[in-house]
């Protein structure tokens, strides 16, 4: 059994690949719990899906500091192998065509390494979670640049934190772009605004690079957020986790 561990700033995503193909669960990040808390959600997951402890290796991606640590003392109370830790100096498949690829996050890597060995062309990952990002990988499978803004949670919160009157409203789908109350015209700027923010980056992106892209949505407001992309798209929720593992395999004998 594999087990993959994408840690972001929202949620902890955890993968569990078996013989029972890909098991899941997501935990929040916040608040910080100890090793022994969370060892025990996973003894709880593995009992409650009777999956046997018999763990063969262990692939984490983080982009909150110093949650791999705790995590990684978590698992030596489980597990007796090493975990590998996600960067661009261990063997991912791409090539880095940017000045400084060790800022890029552990989660970008995993979502354009597996969206590349997916589809085999040029492509961007959207992922809408914290934040809205954009990842390109061009035909050559380098990866060439990408783009970041505010998450619809993270715009959502700072509205109602900046403002006097304005509240943070439940993020969903709008019934309309035309909103009739305060709710519904927040609700409606998040949703069709970050959609139209990310078409135009995509159109902007490929008249640069003079190809067009594969576009592939993944994140944890993808399902909402996707609904209102104008450009064809294909949505994988577990992408990062896909990726977490074809970067174990590709690392598992070097």
């Amino acid at each position: 059994m594999l087990i993959a561990i994408d840690i972001g700033n929202s949620s902890i995503n955890i993968g569990f690949w078996g013989d029972k193909g890909l098991l899941t669960r997501k935990i929040e990040t916040f608040p910080f719990k100890t090793p022994e808390e969370y060892r025990s959600i996973f003894e709880d997951f593995l009992s409650e899906n009777s999956v046997e402890k018999n763990t063969t290796g262990v692939i984490i991606s983080s982009v909150v500091p110093g949650y791999a640590e705790v995590l990684k003392e978590t698992l030596r109370g489980l597990i007796s192998v090493e975990p590998l830790m996600v960067s661009c100096r261990i063997k991912t498949g791409l090539k880095f065509d940017i000045p400084n690829p060790e800022e890029l996050g552990s989660d970008r890597i995993a979502n354009t390494v597996a969206a590349y060995e997916l589809y085999r062309c040029p492509v961007a990952v959207v992922d809408f979670g914290t934040a809205t990002t954009i990842s390109v990988v061009g035909g050559d499978a380098n990866y060439i640049g990408g783009s970041i803004m505010p998450g619809v949670r993270l715009m959502n919160e700072s509205l109602a934190r900046g403002t006097a009157k304005l509240p943070e409203v439940e993020l969903k789908i709008p019934g309309s772009a035309l909103g009739t109350d305060t709710t519904e015209c927040i609700q409606s700027s998040l949703i069709y605004g970050t959609a139209g923010a990310v078409e135009r980056l995509l159109s902007e992106i490929e008249k640069e690079v003079g190809y067009g892209l594969k576009v592939v949505v993944t994140g944890g407001y993808g399902g909402i957020v996707s609904k209102f992309l104008r450009k064809e798209y294909e949505l994988r929720p577990n992408l990062t986790l896909e990726g977490l593992r074809i970067i174990y395999m590709r690392n598992r004998d070097a």
